[in-house]
């Protein structure tokens, strides 16, 4: 660590990798984001990137990591995502530790700084219904403008997600009780799709097209927004294989097709000797026997009648991908989902469920779903996809949001002028009438 003493008895300075993962590793406020995986990650793609620490005589009391980027015009930020990891409720120490953090960013000619502290603004439940009682920092929102800062909000955004539905693992102690833990539906896929045979495996370098082609697809068919290829090659090659796991959900096609034959009949032998058995008896217990597996022999045929599009030549199908990052306490969703033709394997059900299993088993205290919508309504945009992840169990987790402090306040007026001249310029030229063409 190079340090620089302030005025405060504090000493700001630059730290290792090591020095930064043995702090930011075991912080309660950590992200995979404020992690030195993905900073070797930020660094191999050219992103200019600091790890800063912060000492009170000797013992290190906060820590980050700041990216500064440069926009075409020269106009430079500094930002601390996710961060900066400190204790929030010492007054003195924030005040402090955001002094230095702003003559840091001027020293590196930036023109805002910007952070996004990984804390709760108001506790809530899985409805999104708020639970100050529990937890309340809009306090703290109040004391970063007294030191600067202008309070962006909370919306959801995907530079910096803000809003998630998280669930806690902690004194879960095996997988029964987490699966109970879960809605009737959810543990009714969760079911199928084990019986059914779908299973999961990690990509690697040689298999990351048979992931990128299931996330990609999904992402074109549902509309979200994914990165290149290149964006996660790049993870894998310079991240742990515990930090960056691109999961795939697969189903081998014809080992299903017999699974559900030989069932279907068996089945029917059943049924068969069931209703011969009724006939001569008349028993009314053999024949609720009999509905019930009629009612399996009706369900196996409607699953061969389902899966007539999907020739045994498929072979091995990739249903589902996701991408998820385990740090800290937590296991995240990044992003993924399922290929349209085969939501009838229930895969991303699996792959939550998995890495649900994984997190339990690893000891991790949390399993985040990340960027959650529609939590207010079923007209809402998402709202399908947070009633998925509420099957899971957990709660709705609000973040304080972003927030951005004037470092060289002229350069800093001048770019929101700029941009606000931009957007007139823009909305005017949208209502201007298009001149029609001889």
């Amino acid at each position: 660590m190079n340090p620089t003493k302030a005025a405060t008895a504090l000493e700001f300075g630059v730290l290792s990798d090591a020095e930064f993962e043995a702090f930011s590793v075991n912080h309660p406020h950590n992200s995979f984001i404020q992690s030195a995986d993905f900073t070797r990650f930020q660094r191999a793609r050219g992103q200019d990137v600091d790890l800063f620490g912060v000492r009170r005589k000797g013992e290190l009391v906060a820590a980050g990591k700041l990216n500064y980027t440069t926009n075409r015009f020269g106009y430079r930020v500094c930002e601390c995502a996710k961060g900066p990891l400190m204790d929030y409720t010492d007054a003195a120490l924030v005040s402090d530790v955001v002094g230095l953090l702003k003559g840091r960013a001027a020293d590196r000619k930036a023109a805002e700084l910007r952070i996004s502290p990984n804390l709760p603004f108001i506790a809530r439940d899985a409805d999104g219904a708020e639970h100050p009682e529990i937890a309340d920092n809009r306090p703290l929102v109040a004391e970063l403008a007294g030191l600067g800062f202008e309070h962006q909000g909370s919306d959801m955004n995907f530079a910096n997600v803000n809003w998630m539905f998280i669930k806690k693992l902690d004194g879960i102690k095996d997988a029964e009780e987490l699966i109970m833990g879960t809605s009737y539906r959810t543990r009714k896929a969760i079911r199928k799709a084990e019986k059914n045979g779908v299973f999961l495996e990690q990509a690697t370098l040689e298999t990351l097209d048979e992931f990128y082609d299931a996330l990609s697809t999904a992402g074109d068919e549902k509309g979200f927004i994914y990165r290149e290829r290149e964006y996660y090659e790049q993870l894998l090659r310079t991240t742990s294989a515990e930090f960056t796991k691109l999961m795939m959900a697969k189903i081998d096609i014809p080992a299903y097709r017999k699974s559900i034959t030989e069932r279907l009949e068996a089945e029917s032998a059943s049924a068969a000797e069931l209703r011969r058995e009724v006939e001569e008896t008349g028993s009314k217990k053999k024949a609720n026997r009999l509905k019930v597996v009629q009612d399996l022999v009706d369900s196996y045929e409607r699953s061969l009648k389902d899966i007539e599009r999907f020739p045994d030549s498929v072979g091995v199908a990739t249903v589902a991908a996701i991408h998820f990052v385990c740090f800290g306490g937590e296991v995240t969703c990044v992003i993924g989902g399922t290929k349209q033709d085969y939501i009838y394997f229930n895969g991303a059900t699996s792959l939550y469920w998995g890495m649900m299993l994984h997190a339990l088993e690893k000891g991790y205290s949390r399993y985040n779903f990340y960027g959650t919508f529609g939590i207010q309504g079923q007209d809402e945009e998402g709202h399908g996809g947070y009633e998925f992840k509420k099957g899971f169990g957990g709660d709705v987790v609000q973040l304080v949001g972003d927030f951005v402090m004037p470092v060289r306040p002229l350069v800093f007026r001048a770019n929101r002028l700029g941009r606000a001249a931009l957007a007139a310029a823009r909305t005017l030229l949208g209502r201007l009438p298009l001149k029609r063409q001889a």
